[in-house]
């Protein structure tokens, strides 16, 4: 009894000294793994729609790649355009910006000196965000602009890739490696499917919202708020700060507690009631599992592991669920095989006798 105590002790302290070194392993390799896990994903949300040219078109699998390439290049260039844009109307409308921060900051200390007596240091907006600063900020992050371009490209290529990996070619099985994307990451593949969906409506309902209300750079929020919504949990929130903000400084707090409602309302509509709908498969896990994935992942890898969290704990949990079941023994084969090769046998000993 006490031997095989020991036994399990010491099994459990190996077990845990594996997951100890595979995960060492993982934040180790970060730099590498996250821009493979992103390309993933992206191959992910974008699979089904070069499936969806193969069958409804009937169109060969290097057909259906190429108008997929053509469409995520003009998608880029779009995104590209509207980024400039975005940044360029809102560097011009910086003076007005300036003015109405030190307007609210302004309100902001008499309110709070005459509540709560609280004496705030005095600051001048126009001197914080000259050109000169601006212009100083621009050239540190030229660095890390050119490194993200690079990494952005590198997580296409990947993707592009795993695209081509996952196509299946007319009448060819696919292979091992591209029946383990398919099989084994199907609840992730229909989640990130999923949010790609739900994200892209939410934030077309939000172009709406922001266009009707006159915030400034409605295309570029909106840009951001799909991207960030594969962050579970903190991505919306992120994303609903720059146009509410953006509001409180154009119109005052009523309109930018208007805009801030009608986000989070309609985030709310769309997780509760849109996302069921488009989820064709169950993806049973709870808000602790969520917010574990998230706090842990994002630990691991970043800000690809805050992106990746969901279907990383969802492939992992699909993985030890059907590594866990029990094997059924072969029964119905055993029976075939040793069965009537029995009785033949007994039937030629007879004959063999006579």
């Amino acid at each position: 009894m006490e031997n095989s105590s020991h036994s399990s002790l010491l099994r459990s302290l190996q077990a845990g000294a594996c997951i100890v070194i595979i995960l060492w392993g993982v934040w180790a390799s970060s730099s590498v793994l996250g821009p493979v896990l992103l390309g993933l994903i992206l191959a992910y949300a974008v699979v089904p729609f070069p499936t969806w040219l193969m069958h409804q078109f009937k169109l060969p699998k290097r057909r259906a790649t190429t108008v997929t390439a053509i469409a995520l290049a003009a998608a880029g260039l779009l995104a590209l355009f509207t980024l400039e844009a975005g940044i360029a109307k809102l560097t011009a409308r910086l003076p007005l910006y300036q003015q109405r921060l030190t307007g609210l900051y302004d309100q902001l200390t008499v309110l709070m000196s005459h509540f709560r007596g609280i004496e705030l240091a005095s600051l001048s907006f126009e001197k914080l965000l000259t050109p000169e600063r601006l212009g100083e900020i621009a050239i540190s992050l030229v660095p890390r602009a050119s490194a993200t371009a690079s990494e952005a490209l590198l997580i296409c290529l990947l993707a592009a890739l795993f695209v081509m990996e996952m196509l299946p070619d007319a009448g060819v099985k696919p292979g091992a490696f591209a029946d383990a994307l398919l099989s084994q990451g199907a609840y992730a593949r229909s989640y990130i499917v999923v949010t790609a969906k739900s994200s892209g409506i939410n934030a077309l309902i939000n172009l709406a919202f922001l266009l009707i209300l006159g915030v400034d750079t409605p295309f570029l929020w909106c840009s951001l708020y799909f991207l960030l919504s594969f962050i579970p949990f903190i991505g919306s929130a992120i994303a609903t700060v720059p146009p509410v903000f953006l509001a409180l400084l154009m119109f005052g707090w009523k309109r930018a507690a208007l805009v801030a409602v009608a986000m989070i309302l309609t985030q709310l509509i769309v997780q509760n009631v849109l996302m069921p709908i488009l989820a064709k498969k169950s993806m049973s896990i709870s808000f602790l599992e969520m917010t574990l994935s998230l706090v842990g992942w994002s630990f691991l890898l970043g800000l690809p592991g805050a992106i990746a969290a969901i279907p990383l704990t969802l492939v992992l949990k699909e993985f030890m669920m059907k590594s866990l079941q029990p094997k059924q023994p072969a029964m119905e084969s055993t029976f075939s095989h040793h069965g009537p090769a029995t009785e033949m046998n007994e039937v030629e000993a007879a004959a063999l006798r006579r």
